[in-house]
């Protein structure tokens, strides 16, 4: 909910925010172009850990996702994913 707040009407969480509000966000719907199975299997490629499960039904759970919705999921993901091959997580070196 912070997100959306902050990010419809910045000033309302953080009074002296210089961020813009995007209020457009919320009436614009997610893309689900016929592309996005492609993108999903690309970013697999470069080592996004994504399924194939996901990325069949990717289309169908974007349905009725404003673009507000995308980008506070994406924004709750940020800084949390990790490679099965990283290491940085406490190993001494």
């Amino acid at each position: 909910v912070w997100h959306r707040v902050h990010l419809i009407d910045p000033r309302s969480v953080v009074e002296n925010s210089i961020m813009p509000a995007y209020p457009w966000l919320a009436d614009r719907a997610a893309n689900a172009d016929d592309d996005i199975q492609l993108k999903l299997k690309v970013l697999r490629r470069l080592g996004h850990p994504y399924t194939d499960e996901e990325i069949a039904s990717a289309p169908e759970k974007l349905n009725g996702l404003s673009e507000l919705d995308a980008l506070v999921a994406y924004l709750q993901v940020l800084g949390t994913y990790r490679s099965s091959d990283d290491d940085s997580h406490g190993a001494a070196h």
